[in-house]
């Protein structure tokens, strides 16, 4: 198959690309190039932003599908959730019918929903709707936090862990999560790319252990061979916490509207996605000495 893959230089787009390619697909992967260089041959790398797709017609040329994996972990000054999310895929989507696309797989989020007051949340629901309105073949996903080397969170939550005395956490540390692995992520979105029983289908993806906050900042703890101090601070302080986090580092591990979502939780019942795509389901406790390597 022909796939162009969106957002195909960041944390997820990259691993959908490599796995393309080991399945011997032709890629093109296509990203706004603010950050990371292009992967190189036998990929095809297009520098483009979707809020401005010109061009993008001729690059969809002959390709079979479609992995949607562009997103926005932060809004910018000329980036909102709206425009990067609702507004990228709309044109995605138009440009997609214009040249024949057979299908399109759309990276989404676990806890999307109508209406919620997380703007990122609600801005992968609205372009959920696009997707499946699109009247195009497609396939959902909806992972809980992905982890990875290379990621953002994890990454930098044990650099924190690594060198503070102490770690700032939300007094309320019992919402659980499902971390899951973005190996088994990419593996499914590419998958489901060329398997028309997965047409029309909502998947969550969940790794295989759930855990609370608490329990993932105590699995870093023993991961660093650190035994910093966790101090609970009450929403109404962590949130300013996490503010002057986002106006002091370029790319802080968290974000308000991540902060948000993760205090919303997010499990699922992951077999069916494990079942489908044969997933590997690998546990962050798995893949944490792969951090330490990473680091060089």
């Amino acid at each position: 198959m022909k796939i162009l893959v969106t957002g195909g230089t960041g944390f997820v787009g990259r691993r959908v690309v490599e796995c393309s390619v080991a399945a011997n697909h032709e890629v093109i992967s296509l990203s706004r190039g603010t950050r990371s260089r292009g992967h190189v041959y036998p990929v095809r790398n297009v520098n483009m932003d979707l809020l401005r797709p010109e061009g993008l017609l001729e690059t969809l040329h002959g390709v079979d599908a479609v992995v949607h994996a562009a997103g926005l972990l932060r809004e910018e000054s000329e980036q909102s959730f709206e425009r990067a999310h609702v507004g990228a895929t709309a044109n995605l989507i138009e440009h997609c019918r214009r040249a024949g696309v057979g299908k399109i797989v759309f990276l989404s989020a676990l806890g999307v929903r109508a209406g919620t007051p997380n703007l990122y949340l609600r801005s992968k629901w609205e372009s959920e709707g696009l997707v499946s309105e699109s009247g195009l073949a497609y396939t959902i996903f909806r992972p809980s936090l992905i982890f990875g080397t290379g990621d953002r969170l994890i990454s930098g939550l044990l650099s924190w862990v690594r060198v503070a005395p102490f770690i700032p956490m939300v007094e309320d540390g019992d919402t659980r999560l499902q971390p899951v692995w973005v190996g088994d992520v990419a593996s499914a979105l590419v998958k489901s790319a060329s398997d028309r029983s997965t047409d029309g289908r909502v998947y969550e993806l969940g790794g295989p252990a759930e855990m609370t906050f608490a329990d993932l900042i105590e699995l870093l703890k023993k991961s660093s061979g650190r035994n910093a101090y966790n101090l609970k601070l009450p929403e109404f302080l962590a949130t300013p916490f996490v503010k002057l986090g986002e106006l002091l580092m370029q790319d802080p591990p968290l974000t308000l509207q991540h902060l948000g979502a993760l205090s919303l939780g997010g499990t699922c019942d992951p077999d069916p996605a494990a079942v489908t795509f044969g997933l590997r389901m690998r546990s962050l406790n798995d893949v944490l000495p792969e951090y330490a390597r990473s680091r060089g």
